[in-house]
């Protein structure tokens, strides 16, 4: 009887285990061809650049701001100008009419090198034929040698001027912030009257191009490669859009965006991989920058 037991114990067990582990099988299969599930977020592909001052430590202060939040600007132009704008501009001025100074004094001063060159030159032969003394002849040699000196006094101030020019001209651009690239502005941070802050100017984006960042869990990042095709979706989305595999990320960190589901893990260690938004979706979501969406990459 005991012996009868055992067996169809036996059996049961076999046939139990054969059947998860085909499940298991088929479970693998499954979520192999769903492909790969991550959140990611909506970034422009030129990133959101934060723009500041280049006034040093101290800081700089907004006398002027040209452009608005949504104005799109083009790489170069003048976005602000920076309180200390005229008082830079003094300073270039300042040089440039000292420059100017040391020139026409060096131009007066060649003048006089060649009348006293000479003369030097005029006692020499005097002083050979004794019809000059020796003493006068030092003199016109001296008043030469003099005037040589002055030249390159006046030559080496006229260089550090120029020098002194060109670090006021560095100075007068730093009170003025240019635009680092083409695109739209998003946000302005700091108004005229305000100093600027760490967080700087404003906020610029190209815009005419789109990404999404996924965060792969660590363990699927064997799964992806560049090309892969993925959709993009998320809740409000009339439709689903399309978006292919970029690049792939070199640093594993913490995720940053979590699911709303209260038993999902805060402490993933995930690898951020860009995606191209298809062309279409450009439009519809330029105004949705760091939206959360959800990403099923492709197998």
């Amino acid at each position: 009887m005991r012996s009868t037991i055992n067996y169809c114990l036996f059996i049961t067990v076999f046939f139990f285990s054969a059947s998860f582990s085909s499940f298991s099988e088929n479970a693998t299969t499954f979520n192999t061809s769903l492909g790969i599930g991550a959140l990611g977020r909506i970034e422009p592909r030129s990133r959101v650049i934060k723009v500041s001052h280049n006034a040093g430590p101290e800081g700089a202060r907004v006398q002027q701001l040209f452009f608005q939040a949504a104005d799109k600007v083009e790489s170069g132009e003048v976005l602000a100008r920076l309180s200390d704008y005229e008082k830079k501009m003094a300073e270039v001025d300042v040089e440039k009419t000292r420059i100017g100074v040391l020139k026409v004094q060096r131009e007066v001063e060649q003048i006089n090198l060649a009348f006293n060159e000479k003369e030097h030159r005029r006692y020499q032969t005097l002083k050979q034929d004794s019809m000059a003394s020796i003493s006068l002849a030092d003199t016109k040699y001296l008043a030469f040698e003099q005037s040589r000196a002055i030249l390159k006094r006046l030559s080496a101030e006229i260089a550090n001027a120029e020098s002194e020019l060109k670090a006021a001209k560095i100075e007068l651009e730093n009170s003025l912030i240019y635009a680092p690239i083409s695109g739209t502005i998003l946000k302005i941070l700091t108004r005229p009257g305000e100093r600027i802050q760490d967080n700087g100017l404003l906020e610029l984006a190209d815009l005419t191009q789109l990404d999404v960042v996924a965060e792969v869990y660590e363990s699927d990042l064997s799964k992806i490669s560049v090309g892969q095709k993925a959709t993009i979706h998320a809740s409000g989305f009339k439709h689903a859009y399309t978006a292919q595999v970029r690049e792939l990320g070199f640093q594993v960190k913490k995720n940053d965006l979590n699911d709303t589901d209260p038993l999902a893990d805060r402490d993933n260690r995930i690898i951020e991989v860009r995606l191209t938004l298809e062309a279409r979706a450009i439009n519809n979501l330029q105004h949705q920058i760091f939206r959360q969406v959800q990403v099923r990459i492709e197998p």
